[in-house]
């Protein structure tokens, strides 16, 4: 009942980044009507243990690496303080960036199409706004700032190369071919659909 109360407030929250945390910014009833209350929250990841590996594709190094799966225990927490045990997840990493390899850091081009109109609906709206003396400067640094951005928003997304989806990438990368485990030296042995996996650490081979 608790969780269910909270859901419409945790959707209606703004959220932001502090310290690698998301932070939920609610604001109180009408008691306090300009008072904003930060929740940081996020996960612990406790006893990781590596469960595979695999050829990957890591959106961040934009470039083929070798990923491994992590298996840990992951506890939630509000202002870091555990409080909601999740159970067991597997993470993968980028042996190299140490980060998810399918999580793309940069701004997706639908995104960046959908700023593209709204800069171009805010250049509109200011500029249909009669500019009398309550008009002010900021009003004016719109005017210019908004279709200056959009147009060079605009150039950006003609001459920035459309990349291949993941998918595609993945596709182009040859199975993975080790037959010796990366961390024990052990020989792998071939299990059920194509997957090989180490005798000595259980680690299996994607």
């Amino acid at each position: 009942m608790f969780l269910v109360a909270l859901a419409p407030i945790y959707r209606a929250a703004k959220r932001t980044t502090i310290g690698g945390h998301e932070a939920l910014g609610l604001r109180c009833g009408e008691s306090f009507p300009s008072t904003t209350m930060f929740i940081i929250h996020g996960s612990y990841h406790f006893w990781p243990r590596r469960v595979a590996f695999r050829d990957d594709y890591c959106l961040r190094c934009r470039a083929p690496r070798r990923a491994i799966a992590l298996r840990t225990f992951d506890v939630g927490h509000i202002f870091w303080i555990p409080i909601l045990p999740v159970g067991y997840w597997r993470h993968w990493q980028c042996t190299v960036c140490g980060r998810n390899p399918h999580v793309n850091p940069r701004t997706r081009r639908p995104f960046l199409w959908t700023g593209l109109f709204g800069l171009i609906a805010i250049s509109a709206i200011f500029w249909a706004i009669p500019a009398d003396s309550d008009f002010g400067a900021g009003g004016w640094a719109f005017r210019i700032a908004a279709p200056v951005a959009a147009v060079l928003l605009f150039i950006y997304l003609l001459r920035s190369p459309k990349d291949p989806s993941l998918r595609e990438r993945l596709a182009a990368l040859p199975p993975t071919p080790d037959i010796i485990c990366p961390f024990c030296s052990t020989p792998l042995v071939s299990g059920t659909e194509e997957r090989w996996s180490c005798p000595q650490c259980n680690v299996v081979r994607y």
